[in-house]
């Protein structure tokens, strides 16, 4: 398999996406250990009153998503960037520009992981 310097740059891009979701999930593990640890302690010093129970809410734990609409749109155009440069590696817009396919291509990837929160 003939490696290419582009190839080689859309899958570093690829790494720093799946980096950035597995940073994003240990973050949010641990979030929820603390959450949970700070939630079960007992209501009073010396009370003998049940723990709280640990609530979280759902779109709280389960949504990775980002709220923000300019993050969306940002991500929509990632989408678009790795389509564009999935058809200019194909040769379909013009022949001239396929040996850059890989700008598009890294570019889109990394623009689409601004469609999840990172806090």
């Amino acid at each position: 398999m003939n490696i290419e310097p582009g190839l080689v740059v859309v899958i570093a891009a690829t790494l720093l996406f799946y980096l950035r979701l597995i940073l994003l999930q240990r973050g949010r593990v641990k979030r929820a250990a603390q959450m949970a640890q700070s939630q079960s302690k007992p209501v009073g010093p010396g009370s003998k009153k049940k723990k709280r129970p640990v609530s979280m809410n759902a779109t709280t734990w389960y949504s990775i998503t980002s709220p923000k609409r300019l993050d969306w749109v940002i991500a929509g155009l990632g989408i678009v960037a790795i389509l564009a440069g999935v058809l200019l590696n194909r040769g379909v817009f013009y022949p001239t520009l396929q040996p850059y396919w890989w700008l598009p291509t890294a570019a889109g990837i990394l623009a689409f992981s601004w469609a999840f929160k990172f806090s």
